[in-house]
């Protein structure tokens, strides 16, 4: 890595170089060439066996990076949704990992509201608690009370944490650029890109606007749901770096003795938890990150409370529709159908074999064979898959790693609320909802009419490029020394095959057209309507179709 990159940021690499020979990385250090920022004691000390000999690799990785601070406690919390890059030993490890750091001065808190705010606290509210109720490694959080008497949270950022959290990224970079090339599984996952999904995730957490908006999307959602709550934000409280939101007093889910003094059912709460996550997964593509314990609560009247919505998942129509395909095979016990899901959600390098994938995945389906559905572990079997994958080297999507950590998590809390509720029970509606919508007059035609759309487009491409090409023949611009005799005989097959395809979609076209017509009972003469006779036009029109293919040897 260039020499003003490395030396920019002295100090920080002596720190980072320090805590790893500390925690017997030094092996590490080798890899990296960071060895020349050892202070004078860690290069003596730099070959001696580390006192942590006793403690396993992974535990040492974990110690390292919580020692490294919020960047790395966070990269470290982000790799630990990622079962698709690293081994499982250190999946568990890294899920330990906590923002376990001390509070700052109150008087910091005080001049981060004013700077962003533009007022003391003691101005905007009419009671601001000095004490704050949680700190993490990116702000703390305080209670307050609005001239209106509203009780609210407010979340503080750290001060100068960007720039902390910025270096660190810098350096990232740095090592990334340089160990591209020198790994060979590197080959397979880009760590520039793996950095850059960091950095990303990283900043989203840094701006307190993006979580504001998370807050009203997931309320948005939920606005017809009467089992859940969603805090409201006071934006004209809320900045990038100040967060204000509604307090609302809930019952903590671990809690068995509170949960039974307000009369809540913990079997209830733990259906509506999962029904509610299921709905943000599968129906609106916007999932909260973390559904811990932390993070979740029960009003007295049983409905349930979303907190902390800094990490968020986002999954697109096509991924949401993979992913209830994939739940839908996982019910169904079919290796084939597991299969296809897991080669449809990922990148697949070209050397995967795919016969040995088929064996892996087809061992998971004999593990669950046997077993009852309510009884299949929905987080553990996806887990699985996602094990799978690690050993085909498939990268899956960022949000399928994040949404199977969310359901793992989820189940830790529904376990301790009922033992007895299988999430993949619950989910199956969900996926067959998504199959059915997928099979539905308006999907179908919505498809249709944007793979016409393509057609059309690339049809007009096609057009365009012949132009280009017949101009410059007739300039006498275009030379092409190629013999090829078959030409004449394949570029006959090919205006048949696109023929057929253009004929194929007017059938199609005819087909949907009579159901909306159906649909609509247009008559035409006694019990014959219009679409009746449609369909059978467009069926005679199709058998004909086929004969011809089958005569041509198209088959």
């Amino acid at each position: 890595m260039p020499l003003s990159r490395r030396y920019k940021h002295l100090k920080r690499y002596q720190e980072i170089t320090n805590v790893l020979l500390k925690h017997g990385l030094g092996h590490v250090l080798d890899q990296l060439r960071l060895t020349e920022f050892l202070s004078v004691p860690g290069k003596v000390f730099f070959k001696r066996e580390p006192e942590t000999k006793q403690v396993s690799m992974a535990e040492r990785v974990r110690l390292a990076l919580q020692e490294l601070g919020p960047a790395f406690i966070k990269v470290g919390q982000i790799l630990s949704t990622r079962t698709d890059l690293i081994p499982a030993n250190y999946i568990k490890e890294l899920a330990k990992l906590q923002d376990k750091v001390s509070t700052f001065d109150f008087e910091l808190a005080k001049q981060q509201i004013e700077m962003e705010l533009g007022q003391p606290p003691e101005e905007l509210f009419t009671w601001f608690d000095p004490e704050p109720l949680a700190a993490a490694s990116i702000g703390q959080v305080y209670q307050a009370l609005l001239p209106g008497g509203e009780k609210v949270i407010v979340k503080v950022q750290r001060p100068d944490i960007e720039k902390i959290i910025n270096i660190d990224l810098e350096i990232m970079y740095d090592i990334a650029r340089f160990l591209e090339g020198r790994l060979s599984w590197t080959e397979t996952y880009s760590l520039v890109e793996i950095v850059a999904e960091f950095d990303r995730t990283l900043h989203e957490e840094l701006d307190y606007h993006a979580e504001g908006r998370n807050a009203d999307t997931f309320r948005k959602n939920f606005a017809g749901v009467p089992d859940v709550y969603i805090p409201f934000v006071y934006w004209q409280y809320s900045t990038k770096k100040v967060l204000t939101l509604e307090y609302v007093a809930g019952v903590k889910l671990t809690d068995r003795e509170e949960l039974a003094h307000y009369g809540i059912n913990p079997s209830a709460v733990a259906r509506k938890v999962t029904q509610a996550v299921l709905k943000q997964i599968l129906i609106d593509g916007f999932f909260h990150g973390d559904p811990h314990p932390g993070n979740l609560a029960a009003l007295p009247d049983g409905r349930i409370i979303f907190m902390d919505f800094g990490m968020v998942g986002f999954l697109t129509e096509e991924n949401k529709i993979k992913i209830g395909n994939l739940v839908l095979a996982l019910t169904r016990k079919s290796t084939n159908a597991v299969m296809r899901s897991v080669l449809e959600l990922g990148v697949v390098p070209r050397s995967v074999d795919k016969n040995l994938l088929y064996r892996d995945i087809d061992v998971l389906r004999r593990k669950y064979y046997e077993i009852p559905l309510s009884q299949i572990n929905l987080g553990e079997a996806l887990n699985d898959i996602m094990g799978v994958a690690f050993k085909h080297h498939i990268r899956v999507p960022s949000e399928f790693s994040l949404m199977v950590k969310t359901l793992v998590t989820l189940e830790g809390v529904v376990e301790a609320l009922d033992p007895d509720i299988s999430i993949i029970k619950i989910a199956e509606p969900f996926s067959r909802k998504l199959f059915m919508e997928r099979l539905s007059f308006q999907a179908l035609s919505k498809t249709l009419w944007k793979n016409l759309r393509e057609f059309g487009g690339n049809l007009s491409l096609l057009h365009k490029q012949i132009s280009e090409v017949l101009a410059l023949t007739t300039e006498g611009q275009l030379k092409i020394n190629y013999y090829f005799p078959q030409a004449d005989a394949i570029l006959t097959r090919l205006n048949g095959m696109i023929n057929r395809l253009a004929f194929s979609i007017v059938i199609t076209g005819l087909v949907i057209g009579c159901a909306f017509l159906a649909r609509k009972g247009v008559p035409l003469y006694g019990h014959y309507s219009l679409a009746d006779v449609g369909f059978l036009l467009a069926g005679l029109t199709g058998f004909w179709f086929l004969i011809s293919i089958l005569r041509s040897g198209g088959l």
